[in-house]
């Protein structure tokens, strides 16, 4: 009884330790034909590159090989000659490095966003004459009193046209006659405050606001000559305009002509920049000349100031003279006519 016991004992433990040895040499049978990451080392076989390795070490993280063939090299340098990867000893035992598969994730979907069109920069307050815009969709509108403007928009004042912006940093922009101005960018953002005009030609007058007090903001008035950057309040320009019209003068020359009103501003030219002062005057004749300083006449930016009327002081003055010369004369007639007057009818005497 003990005999057969022990023989089925050892007949089970046999098969069991049969089973093991066929489990180990599938296992190294299958790990001898193919590479996977878990494998750490390996020895490089006649035929095989590291391109081919990588390729069938990582098949699923194709973007990811040129930098899993730099770290390969990395941790074998004896299996590379002078650290080329192209130039693999064969050989060589390689440690392979585990490298997790990057997992994509899915782009979050953004919530639809409701256009509501462009935000207005400014609006008219005040007109005169042929004003319109085109807008950067070339799209033609009217300005009248209350009209908005936005960035892109491309203004146009007629011979006699006139207008004046309010922006939206309280800034005050009077586009005078014959003039082309275009509002390139305009933003009121903390941090970010932005004011970029294109004179084109005619003149302007702006009061400025709020953007350009800052040290961050940016506050350009761009013209075909000269760039000016306000660090002041008040300023007007006339560019390639030589014919005055609405009141303005005539100045026989296309050039440009600054003028500082109030605080302070820098003109920059292809040569040179410059900073003004208050009432001072700047011309230049062409983008390549030199800023000269100037006297200006009236007329130039403005239009020019009619006498106003004589009041009538000078009528009163001699109206009062008038009265004192004739005051005697009036005098002595009423004196002769009240004698006159006094005098007895005399009747002529009866003859008997």
């Amino acid at each position: 009884m003990q005999y057969r016991l022990n023989n089925g004992f050892l007949m089970r433990a046999s098969f069991t330790v049969l089973i093991f040895v066929c489990l180990c040499v599938l296992m190294s049978i299958a790990t001898a034909g193919n590479f996977n990451t878990h494998k750490r080392y390996l020895y490089v076989q006649p035929g095989q590159n590291i391109f081919s390795l990588v390729k069938v070490l990582y098949p699923g993280q194709r973007k990811q090989w040129p930098s899993i063939i730099k770290k390969i090299v990395k941790l074998n340098p004896h299996a590379f000659v002078a650290a080329d990867a192209s130039r693999i000893v064969v050989g060589k035992r390689l440690e392979i490095p585990a490298i997790k598969a990057k997992v994509r994730r899915r782009p979050k979907v953004k919530k639809a966003v409701v256009y509501k069109g462009p935000t207005a920069v400014g609006y008219v307050i005040k007109r005169r004459g042929k004003v319109f815009v085109l807008s950067s969709e070339l799209k033609r509108r009217n300005l009248d009193i209350g009209s908005e403007v936005y960035v892109g928009d491309r203004i146009y004042s007629g011979v006699k046209g006139f207008v004046r912006l309010s922006m939206i940093d309280e800034a005050k922009i009077d586009l005078r006659c014959n003039s082309e101005m275009l509002i390139e960018d305009y933003q009121l953002i903390r941090g970010g405050n932005r004011s970029v005009i294109h004179l084109i030609k005619g003149s302007v007058k702006k009061i400025t606001g709020s953007i350009g007090k800052m040290a961050e903001d940016i506050y350009e008035m761009h013209t075909p000559l000269a760039t000016v950057g306000v660090r002041g309040t008040e300023y007007a320009i006339r560019v390639l305009q030589a014919h005055g019209c609405d009141g303005s003068v005539d100045v026989n020359n296309k050039g440009l002509f600054v003028k500082v009103k109030r605080g302070f501003i820098d003109v920059k030219t292809a040569k040179e920049e410059r900073a003004m002062a208050v009432n001072e005057t700047a011309y230049l004749g062409d983008k390549n000349e030199k800023i000269q300083t100037i006297d200006v006449s009236d007329g130039v930016f403005d239009a020019v100031k009619v006498a106003e009327p004589e009041k009538k002081k000078s009528h009163v003055m001699g109206s009062a003279m008038w009265l004192i010369c004739l005051l005697p004369i009036i005098f002595i007639l009423r004196k002769t006519t009240g004698n006159a007057d006094r005098q007895p009818d005399r009747q002529p005497a009866k003859t008997g």
